[in-house]
């Protein structure tokens, strides 16, 4: 987890992948938890012979306070994900998720917005 950008109270869970080239790209905010075997990846990568016709692009990765991504997600580059949302075992998360929402799927997908979440009382 060198270089990520964790918050307070964040739970990464057993064989969690942070993109290794770039960590600095991915924020994780306060509450927020990481389920078992996630990746996240803020980069691209080509092979030696399509480097040219696609290079690497790298963006960052944001993932909100009070987010849960439950086991198994793949997070890919320049993805935002609001605050109190809840991402479904095994999803594939390549497009921003608004906040307050249960988002799942391959590709994952807001299937309904969360109501009655807000601020954690601490």
């Amino acid at each position: 987890m060198r270089g990520v950008n964790l918050g307070e109270n964040v739970y990464v869970g057993y064989d969690v992948i942070f993109d290794r080239i770039h960590p600095e790209l991915i924020t994780i905010d306060d509450y927020s938890e990481i389920g078992d075997r996630c990746i996240l990846s803020a980069h691209t990568r080509g092979s030696l012979t399509t480097r040219q016709a696609y290079p690497r692009t790298m963006a960052p990765i944001k993932i909100g306070r009070g987010v849960s991504v439950n086991p198994g997600c793949i997070i890919t580059q320049g993805v935002e994900i609001g605050d109190n949302s809840i991402i479904g075992v095994g999803s594939v998360v390549n497009r921003n998720i608004s906040p307050n929402s249960l988002a799942l799927g391959y590709p994952a997908r807001v299937v309904k917005k969360l109501e009655g979440v807000g601020e954690l009382k601490t």
